[in-house]
């Protein structure tokens, strides 16, 4: 049975959050590294900060929804059943918003706090993260293993050694079950064996 489709205040609701999602998009791409204001949002929008947050419960709500709304639009570029490499094209495209990468880690910086609106968000993103990036290592691994990539240097092996730490930690403060120490321990493995060759 289809499900009836919402009409009056309820759907222009819907609508003009989605549009504000947008916007605010839009905002963060034309921003430098420090991310535009609320005020320069609500501009964009046509409306105050106050009629802005209308839209969200609570301002750290709206920036959840805007990081939820760039995952979305990522999920056009990135196939979970195509090949691992999709990742760094993902990365890539982050890299021309860092208003976005900067509201980002703020988010993962409070996300560990069951009572912030980004604990829900990134316990679930990380975790859905993980499980199509497993599937993209198991399909990669039935395949003959490709020659040992140039550039795993000493610098490149600590730059990936740092950062994994640094997210491991975020999603071990958010799924205490991850294996951090062992993780980190297999990573710092594989990279030693890659820049020996």
């Amino acid at each position: 049975m289809a499900e009836p489709t919402r009409r009056g205040p309820y759907a222009k609701g819907i609508a003009k959050r989605q549009q504000l999602l947008e916007e605010a998009l839009a905002a963060y791409a034309g921003s430098n590294s420090a991310g535009p204001s609320l005020k320069a949002i609500a501009k964009r929008a046509g409306l105050s900060e106050r009629g802005l947050l209308h839209y969200f419960p609570a301002r750290d709500e709206l920036f959840v929804a805007i990081l939820a709304e760039r995952d979305a639009a990522d999920r056009a570029t990135f196939d979970p059943d195509g090949p691992i490499d999709d990742l760094a094209a993902v990365a890539a495209h982050s890299a021309e918003t860092p208003g976005l990468v900067r509201l980002f880690l703020e988010m993962t910086a409070a996300a560990p706090d069951p009572g912030h609106a980004a604990h829900g968000f990134f316990t679930r993103r990380y975790r859905h993260l993980r499980e199509i990036l497993t599937g993209k290592f198991r399909r990669s691994a039935a395949t003959p293993p490709p020659a040992a990539p140039a550039g795993i240097t000493p610098e490149f092996a600590a730059r990936i050694l740092i950062a994994a730490s640094d997210g491991l930690q975020a999603q071990w403060l958010l799924d205490p079950e991850i294996d951090l120490e062992g993780d980190l321990s297999r990573l710092a493995q594989v990279l030693r064996t890659a820049v020996s060759r």
